[in-house]
């Protein structure tokens, strides 16, 4: 019986990369191989309950704003689970501007369950007094 000598490890772990790219290339073009489904389209943020009830709500930052129509804003922030937070927007209009603030916390109901601490995008609608139009949308200091 003839002994080999070991191959040095790069020649082992090219060998690994050649044979898991030629089971990739088996698959469709462009298919997936994971066995995951891929998301089909954009994921939509989830939308944060509007309460003045919250416990322990906070300023947060808002980053992005969209037009939902000509009296309803909704404002991009980052926050908890929306079974477990919710928003206070604080809204002043002007003939010019819409400024927003908005407050995040817990909802009463669940204040005193485990809440996950994880940071999601989440969006807040915002009812305007009159028809936004051209006005700018900025934050409230």
């Amino acid at each position: 019986m003839r002994v080999r000598p070991p191959l040095p490890l790069a020649a082992c772990l090219l060998a690994v990369v050649a044979a898991l790219s030629a089971c990739g290339s088996a698959a469709e073009p462009g298919g997936d191989t994971s066995g995951v489904p891929a998301p089909t389209g954009p994921t939509r943020p989830g939308v944060l309950p509007t309460r003045s009830d919250l416990v322990g709500a906070q300023v947060v930052q808002w980053r992005d704003w969209r037009s939902v129509d000509d009296r309803t804003i909704e404002v991009t922030v980052t926050a908890g689970p929306a079974d477990c937070y919710g928003a206070e927007p604080e809204v002043t209009e002007s003939e010019t501007a819409v400024r927003v603030r908005i407050r995040v916390g817990l909802l009463p109901e669940a204040a005193d369950k485990d809440c996950p601490a994880i940071a999601k995008e989440s969006v807040v609608p915002v009812r305007l007094t009159s028809a936004l139009g051209d006005r700018k949308v900025e934050p409230l200091s």
